[in-house]
């Protein structure tokens, strides 16, 4: 059996991400559990490209969400009829993502309100009821205010795992702690301390692996975020009561060559009473159609710029030591085996039991 080789890191323990040059396939599946039983299910796929915006560094991902099915099947309920259709506004959508890899701003604003104001006029002749008019005005308000989609697209599970604090500093011996909301509830999210780490080696099939783990830090009771009270209402009021209970864990694989994720496997569970308790399972992988695919490899290049930065006030004879260990830089992955529509939140209708579908697409997830 080979020994694995450490991580090479960006500079001391930083982990930086770069472009790839390629649309990539991804599958998404989120599923709903009260206590062991599945009540719902939502699966779809999506592409993915990441490019260099204007300098090094500084990336735009433009995604584009497919059909979404819901329990296996396409939406069939009003509600998720009007939000499938109006998602289809929103996307293909581009993010500037911040250096840490969270979301910072929609880039293409302005070809989202084009889309939609021709959508909503389509959707207004069609749907005629005051149920659907209710949800076009509420969609209308968020998307013509771009401060409050970009919030929006944080209540979705799949942009809020995605663009998450992965690229940060490591510190040996120690865990990062990052402060998370996530949209357990709905726009109702919940605060956990989570707790970053990194495992020290690649893979056998050269993936990096960051664990995020953490533990409700939200002062409400379970009863005041069911019932949409964004502070704890009881705690100001000086009455006796108990904090909700909620954990999380999410595993990111990486792709070694250029940081990218390969995979996103999360779980939380909430504590709902004595009796009953929430669980939700968040999977996304990328669908590879060559199962010997690996990214292209920037660590030459990165590694080029920081000796071009150090050029600019370097003497002669660093230059030349510079030069030669540069030359000496080369890097070759050890293995070459297989690598293993945004949801507009409104209120939501509970969905009816529906039968299944797409068997192929949801075999990707059992690996």
């Amino acid at each position: 059996m080979p020994s694995l080789e450490k991580i090479n890191f960006y500079k001391d323990r930083e982990l930086k991400h770069s472009n790839f040059n390629e649309t990539r396939k991804f599958g998404y599946r989120y599923q709903d559990f009260e206590n062991e039983k599945l009540i719902k299910e939502v699966h779809y796929e999506v592409d993915i490209n990441c490019k260099t915006r204007h300098s090094y560094n500084d990336f735009i991902f433009e995604i584009n969400r497919k059909q979404v099915y819901v329990d296996n099947k396409e939406p069939d309920l009003l509600v998720e009829q009007m939000l499938e259709k109006c998602a289809k506004a929103i996307f293909p959508i581009r993010i500037i993502p911040a250096e840490d890899g969270t979301l910072s701003e929609i880039d293409n604003h302005d070809e989202i309100l084009q889309r939609w104001r021709s959508l909503k006029e389509h959707l207004g002749s069609y749907y005629y009821s005051d149920v659907a008019y209710k949800i076009l005005n509420k969609v209308h308000k968020l998307i013509l205010n771009k401060q409050e989609l970009e919030k929006s697209l944080n209540q979705d599970w799949f942009f809020h795992l995605y663009f998450s604090p992965l690229y940060i500093d490591y510190p040996l011996e120690t865990s990062q702690i990052y402060k998370w909301k996530s949209p357990v509830f709905g726009n109702q999210s919940i605060g956990y301390n989570v707790n970053h780490t990194i495992e020290e080696y690649y893979t056998a099939t050269d993936k990096i692996i960051i664990n995020a783990k953490g533990k409700s830090s939200d002062e409400r009771s379970i009863e005041e975020v069911l019932q949409g009270i964004d502070y704890p209402k009881a705690k100001l009021q000086g009455i006796a009561y108990k904090t909700l209970e909620s954990e999380m864990e999410v595993k990111y694989k990486l792709y070694a060559e250029d940081r990218s994720i390969f995979s996103i496997i999360s779980t939380y569970e909430t504590k709902i009473n004595d009796t009953k308790n929430k669980t939700q399972k968040i999977s996304l992988y990328h669908l590879v159609d060559d199962e010997f695919f690996r990214p292209e490899s920037d660590l030459g290049a990165r590694r080029a710029q920081e000796q071009f930065k150090s050029f600019q006030t370097a003497g002669d004879e660093d230059i030349i030591d510079i030069s030669k260990r540069l030359k000496d830089f080369k890097y070759t992955p050890s293995s070459k085996e297989p690598h293993e529509k945004i949801s507009l939140f409104v209120e939501e209708i509970p969905t009816l039991q529906r039968k299944s579908s797409l068997e192929r697409f949801l075999k990707m997830f059992k690996k």
